[in-house]
């Protein structure tokens, strides 16, 4: 028996979520968090907000997004679709614009 659609999509996003937490650390960075909301994965760094996003796009392709500067206290606004490029690929070009991997 199929488990139901709710389910179904809670454990691919926890999977999604645990192979972006996998290639965080496989870069050496601990300093950098990940959660989901939704279908995308947020990446942060403690103390501050959310600095990227990651949206599965179907198969391998993964794009990414950066949050966009705004005024303090305005909702959190995302600039267009950076990069489309398989997860560990991404991950590391978040970390990269971030300066987290100390390169």
């Amino acid at each position: 028996m199929l488990p139901p659609v709710g389910a179904s999509a809670s454990a691919n996003q926890r999977s999604v979520l645990q192979r972006v937490r996998d290639a965080i650390a496989a870069l050496g960075c601990s300093r950098v968090w990940a959660r989901t909301t939704g279908h995308h994965v947020l990446l942060g760094l403690p103390g501050d907000d959310v600095f990227a996003r990651l949206t599965p796009l179907g198969g391998t392709a993964f794009g990414l997004a950066f949050r966009a500067a705004v005024d303090e206290g305005a909702s959190v606004r995302w600039e267009p679709m950076f990069l489309v490029d398989e997860l560990g690929e991404l991950v590391e070009h978040a970390l990269v614009a971030v300066d987290a991997l100390g390169i």
